[in-house]
């Protein structure tokens, strides 16, 4: 089980109460909306977040406000097959949230998941939304694929692409999301690895890792943040700086094209960095992610037996930038959430404290 554990994680890189907030009467609708308000009557300025502009967000029979937004990116999801993924996050203490979670297979197209959030019972969908009050944090646990219910023995895999909304630049600047991913095999491994934002992408990136080939493992994940499929170049640079092996990725999928010249999802792909690039030298060595002129997000994980962490990902510099020409706007997918207005969130379901009544 252990081996098994490890083979899989080597592939990873991986009703309700009303909350506290505001009923916001909607011009022609009864009743009220009511929960967590994370929209400004007029549109805010959002010009701070990359240059975006406000989106509009929809309630009752009309427009009720117009919010900011940060989107991005988790490259890598596990969930099923004695594995589970958690996603985090708090609203700022200066205003409410809007929170939207969407799924996708590796291949880039969209994934039917088992999940819980707050204290309602298991969802099934592709698309998880809800409005958080300011301060309140929430965890969306992802059970496994909807199809493989209930036992989910398989383990499911793909991103999360994830958009917050707020009344606010500042706000949207404060989010700070997180996802862990729990082994609930003979190792209990848990990691921790952050969000690769739409602003905040490279075409080449590094991290520092062991493999030994034994306990000591590392794997990566490499996600295709652009228009083309592209195969990622690995490079492994030993203690003394020297080459010491290569590899290359298979190529992954592109970001889909969408109405309106917007863009969606894109493919990803985990493997053991043995398997991509070898023989690996001994002791501390430079992994260095290559995709010439092609954008990508990258997730570098380190095995050492009973234990496991996500390694620190840098921007870095590759021998394959290529020659046609300037790189594409960085952030490619502006308009996917900007030009679709979206409907009000319903506020998250709470779970009541010991002894208290609901």
């Amino acid at each position: 089980m252990r081996a098994k554990a490890l083979s899989f994680l080597a592939w990873m890189a991986l009703s309700a109460a009303t909350l506290p907030g505001q009923s916001i009467p909607v011009p022609g609708t009864q009743p009220p909306i009511a929960g967590a308000v994370y929209w400004s009557a007029t549109p805010p300025d959002c010009s701070s977040l990359a240059g975006e502009s406000p989106v509009a967000i929809l309630g009752g029979s009309g427009t009720v406000g117009y919010s900011c937004y940060v989107s991005g990116t988790f490259v890598w999801l596990a969930a099923g097959g004695g594995w589970r993924t958690a996603i985090r996050v708090a609203a700022p203490a200066s205003a409410a949230i809007g929170v939207d979670y969407s799924f996708y297979d590796p291949g880039g197209n969209t994934l039917k998941l088992d999940s819980t959030s707050g204290d309602s019972t298991a969802v099934s969908g592709d698309d998880v939304n809800f409005a958080l009050s300011a301060d309140q944090p929430a965890e969306v646990d992802l059970a496994g694929a909807a199809s493989d219910a209930p036992a989910y023995a398989h383990t499911a895999t793909g991103t999360v692409y994830a958009v917050f909304y707020c009344p606010d630049a500042a706000t949207c600047a404060n989010v700070l999301p997180q996802m862990l991913y729990s082994g609930l095999t003979a190792t209990p491994w848990s990691l921790s690895v952050p969000i690769a934002w739409d602003t905040a992408l490279n075409t080449a990136w590094s991290a520092v890792g062991v493999d030994d080939g034994g306990a000591r493992r590392v794997s990566l994940v490499v996600y295709n943040e652009d228009i083309a499929p592209t195969s990622y170049r690995i490079r492994v640079f030993d203690g003394s700086g020297k080459l010491a092996a290569t590899g290359t990725t298979p190529a992954i999928p592109p970001l889909q094209s969408l109405e309106n010249g917007a863009y969606g999802e894109g493919g990803t792909y985990g493997a053991m960095l043995a398997g991509v690039a070898g023989p690996l030298p001994a002791g501390p060595f430079k992994i260095l992610i290559d995709g010439g002129s092609m954008y990508s997000a990258v997730e570098v994980l380190q095995f050492d037996g009973a234990s496991a962490t996500a390694l620190l990902v840098g921007y870095d510099s590759g021998a394959d930038q290529g020659s046609g020409g300037a790189l594409r706007p960085l952030n490619l997918r502006q308009s996917r959430v900007a030009s679709r207005p979206k409907t009000v969130f319903r506020p998250l379901p709470v779970r009541a404290r010991a002894g208290e009544q609901r």
